[in-house]
């Protein structure tokens, strides 16, 4: 990658990194139980690292069942009182509970950057920005709680109610923790459920810091923080026999054994997992727009680690040529380096685990005849990236679609561009997956683009753009993708309660 690419000389950011690190040793060894953080039962914790410079900068209590089991029963506790309180008043807290957090953006901006080794520039603060959008939509979607009237007999009133399930359990994993917990946490809570939150073990401090906030607004017991690894943590928390409903973002493996545990108990289940999804350039498409469009898509400033990401970039071949000169080379000005520098675009991977990861990809890539590593595949060269998990934005070409490298979700900063002569061409190797997300077009036909949107199989489609999922998009895919949406009133409102059909009979003597 030539040297444009990489940091360059910028000024020093020490203060935010000290005051991130101050939060980071203050949020250490704790669990949210009951309306306060205190120190778990569990003995055992696990080091917190800085991806981007390998340093510890905390730690996390390792929890398993004593630990869940007493942010469960805080949960069922606070379910009574919590759901007895009118739905606006639930909707007015998350309201000042979002004006609170926003107080503290540049502090919890810090802290997840400083823990994720996304860029405190074009992910942290957009990430936060979003958590906040999302408290404020529920907080003012909870008027919309209610059931419906329906026509029957004469002296009878039939109406639905909207009822809260009871205590929650949300799951959430590390690439985006605090957009995730605001849309499981807010939608549960207005809703009047209880939750109990387990945070993903390489990113935890951002989230419990982020709840902390919000517990100054609830009752205690409403909303509850722990941490810990799946087997010791997340499986006594989703098999728990109190908790009334789950909600889980991750991988596939780990979404079936979710499924798993609310197969016994007959447990409602949302699940947003996996994607590889699709990024179609049509042959009549404004380029102009199509190269930032695919670098939005394929979220390389979050360094791919997005399950939206577009990480399979098919391109008309007479487009073809321009626009990989034309990504290639906005790859290489995309400034790489420390996730707190203001300047830097793109931060580091967020584990040795999924570093190793994806380098195991690009190898499976540069051992495939005929396939051609076209930009990065490598660490940074520049001496002033620090000495993290930093990798360059990669774009491969000539892998055959059956590979790997085309077929699973690498989580990385990672695309393969392919060609294609039609559009029907085009829409199989499309919906050739077995995750259905994501997907996106570009063509100023609109002909061309509805048949694209009748015949995509995914759950987020978009024409000529590629966004991140926002406040009021219902989000959410098909197949092995999940199950249920996100983000807006009808994934409150089917996911987070449940209903009840009433007969009253207002004249049983005329019977």
């Amino acid at each position: 990658m030539p040297a444009a690419a990489t940091a360059t000389a910028l000024p020093d950011h020490r203060a935010t990194r000290v005051r991130a690190e101050a939060l980071a040793q203050r949020m250490s060894r704790l669990v949210l139980v009951d309306g306060a953080l205190h120190r778990a039962a569990a003995d055992a914790s696990f080091p917190v690292e800085n991806p981007a410079t390998l340093a510890t900068i905390g730690n996390a209590p390792r929890c398993g069942t004593t630990d869940v089991g007493r942010a469960v029963a805080s949960a069922k506790e606070a379910f009574p009182g919590w759901k007895a309180l009118p739905a606006r008043e639930r909707g007015e807290r998350v309201r000042r509970a979002a004006d609170r957090i926003e107080q503290d953006t540049e502090e919890l901006a810090g802290l997840l950057a400083l823990e994720t080794g996304n860029a405190l520039a074009t992910q942290a603060r957009p990430e936060l920005r979003a958590a906040i959008e999302l408290l404020r939509l529920f907080a003012g979607l909870a008027s919309e709680l209610k059931g419906r009237t329906l026509p029957w007999d004469a002296n009878s009133l039939c109406y639905t109610t909207r009822d809260p399930i009871g205590v929650v359990a949300a799951i959430i994993p590390w690439n985006a923790p605090l957009l995730l917990t605001a849309a499981k946490v807010a939608p549960a809570i207005v809703a009047g459920n209880t939750v109990v939150l387990k945070t993903a073990e390489q990113a935890p401090l951002a989230a419990l810091r982020f709840c902390e906030l919000v517990q100054e607004f609830v009752p205690p017991g409403v909303v509850n923080v722990v941490s810990g690894f799946g087997e010791e943590a997340g499986q006594p928390l989703a098999a728990h026999g109190d908790v009334g409903k789950i909600t889980f973002t991750g991988s596939c493996a780990v979404g079936s054994a979710v499924m798993h545990c609310a197969a016994d108990k007959i447990c409602p289940v949302t699940l947003e997992l996996g994607g590889k999804s699709p990024n179609i350039v049509l042959p009549d498409a404004d380029l102009d727009c199509v190269v930032p469009g695919i670098l939005t898509g394929m979220r390389f400033t979050r360094q791919g680690q997005s399950c939206s990401a577009g990480s399979r970039i098919l391109l008309h071949a007479a487009v073809y040529d321009e626009v990989v000169a034309r990504v290639v080379d906005s790859l290489a000005r995309l400034r790489i380096g420390d996730p707190l520098d203001e300047a830097t675009e793109v931060g580091a991977i967020i584990s040795r685990e999924q570093f190793d990861r994806i380098e195991r990809y690009i190898a499976i890539a540069r051992d495939t005849p005929g396939a051609r590593v076209l930009c990065g595949g490598a660490r940074p060269r520049d001496a002033r990236v620090p000495g993290g998990y930093f990798l360059e934005p990669t774009l491969i070409a000539g892998i055959p679609h059956a590979s790997p490298v085309c077929t699973d979700e690498i989580f990385g900063p990672v695309a393969t561009v392919e060609s294609f002569d039609s559009f029907d061409e085009a829409l199989a190797i499309a919906n050739d997956t077995r995750f259905g997300l994501a997907a996106a077009v570009w063509t100023r036909d609109l002909s061309q683009a509805f048949r694209f949107v009748d015949g995509i199989q995914a759950g987020f489609v978009q024409v000529n753009q590629y966004i991140t999922p926002r406040a009021t998009l219902a989000y959410g895919g098909l197949r092995m993708s999940g199950l249920g949406k996100e983000n807006s009133l009808e994934s409150m409102l089917d996911h987070f309660t449940s209903s009840k059909t009433v007969i009253v009979n207002y004249a049983p003597a005329a019977r």
